[in-house]
C-alpha cells in the first residue's frame, strides 16, 4: 500500500483548505454584497425624504413596505419552526422609530431552529425582491420577458457580463420617454419605492440573525471543503452558482436596478426642495 509522505500530505491538505476558503468566499460574497447595496439605497432614500418632509415621510412608503418586511420574517419563522409570540404588520412608533415587528422564540438546543435565526433576520431581502419581481411582471411584462431572454443568452464575459446585460435590458425597456409620461410608470416607481425602502434588515434583525451566523458559517465551510476535496475549483463554482441560482441572482440584480432607479429619482425630484429637518442616523 502506497503512503503519501507527511510533508506532501500537509501541502495537499493546505491546498484543499485554501481552495475551500476561496469557495466559501465565492458562496457568500454575492449575498453580502446584495445586502450592503440594498441597505445603502434604503439609507439614502429614507434620509433624503426625512430631511425634506420629516419623520412622517416614512409612513408614505411604510404602509406597504413594512407589512411585506414583517411577513417575510413571519414566513421564515414558519419554515424554521419558530413560535411567533407577537406580530404587528404596521404599528408606527415615532419614539423608537419602529414601524412593525415580529417577536418569535425557539428552542436554543435545536440547531436547525438556531440556524434559522440567520434566515429569519435577512428574510425581508428575499421577500422584498420577490415582490419587486412580481410588480415588474404586472406593470412591465415585456421588460421582464426581455430580461429573462437576456439572462438565458450566451455571454462570453461570464456572470458579470450576463448581469450587466440584464441591467441594460431593464433600464432600456423601463426608462423610456413613452413610459415616463404615463401614470403606470409613476405608480410602478412609487410601489417600488414603498417596497425597496423598507426591505433591508434593521439593526435588531441583524442582531437576531447573528445567533445563527457561526453555525451556518461552519456548515458552509464544511460544504466548501468537500467541494474543494472533490476537485471543484473557483471557476467551476462560479459557473455552478450561475447555472443553479441564476433565477435568484436575476431577482437580486433586478432589485438592485429598481432600487437604484427609485433612489436616483427621489434625489432628483427632491433636489429642488431645501432640507428642513434633521435625519436621525
Amino acid at each position: 500500500m502506497l503512503r503519501m509522505p507527511g510533508g506532501l500530505l500537509g501541502q495537499a491538505f493546505g491546498a484543499v483548505f485554501l481552495e475551500s476558503l476561496k469557495l466559501l468566499f465565492i458562496l457568500l460574497v454575492p449575498f453580502v454584497a446584495f445586502a450592503i447595496i440594498i441597505h445603502w439605497f434604503e439609507y439614502l432614500t429614507q434620509r433624503r425624504l426625512a430631511e425634506r418632509f420629516g419623520w412622517k415621510s416614512v409612513l408614505w412608503t411604510g404602509w406597504l413596505g413594512t407589512p411585506i418586511h414583517e411577513l417575510s420574517h413571519a414566513f421564515m419563522c414558519r419554515v424554521f419552526h419558530h413560535r411567533i409570540d407577537e406580530i404587528a404588520l404596521f404599528e408606527p412608533d415615532r419614539e423608537s422609530g419602529r414601524l412593525g415587528y415580529v417577536k418569535h422564540s425557539f428552542r436554543t438546543g435545536n440547531r436547525f431552529q438556531k440556524m434559522g435565526t440567520l434566515f429569519i433576520g435577512v428574510a425581508p431581502l428575499l421577500g422584498g425582491s420577490i415582490v419587486l419581481a412580481v410588480l415588474l411582471w404586472i406593470f412591465f411584462p415585456d421588460a421582464a420577458n426581455s430580461a429573462i431572454e437576456t439572462s438565458q443568452a450566451d455571454h462570453s464575459g461570464g456572470a458579470v457580463a450576463r448581469m450587466f446585460a440584464i441591467v441594460s435590458s431593464l433600464v432600456g425597456n423601463i426608462l423610456t420617454l413613452s413610459n415616463v409620461g404615463t401614470i403606470r410608470f409613476w405608480t410602478f416607481i412609487y410601489l417600488v419605492l414603498c417596497v425597496g425602502s423598507h426591505m433591508a434588515p434593521s439593526s435588531s434583525d441583524y442582531q437576531g440573525a447573528s445567533q445563527g451566523v457561526f453555525l451556518f458559517g461552519g456548515i458552509a465551510l464544511v460544504v466548501a471543503f468537500l467541494l474543494a476535496l472533490f476537485g471543484i475549483d473557483s471557476g467551476k463554482m462560479v459557473d455552478l452558482m450561475v447555472s443553479t441560482m441564476g433565477p435568484l441572482f436575476a431577482i437580486f440584480g433586478l432589485t438592485i436596478v429598481l432600487c437604484g432607479i427609485t433612489t436616483a429619482i427621489v434625489w432628483l425630484i427632491t433636489s429642488f426642495i431645501p432640507p428642513r429637518f434633521r435625519f436621525a442616523d
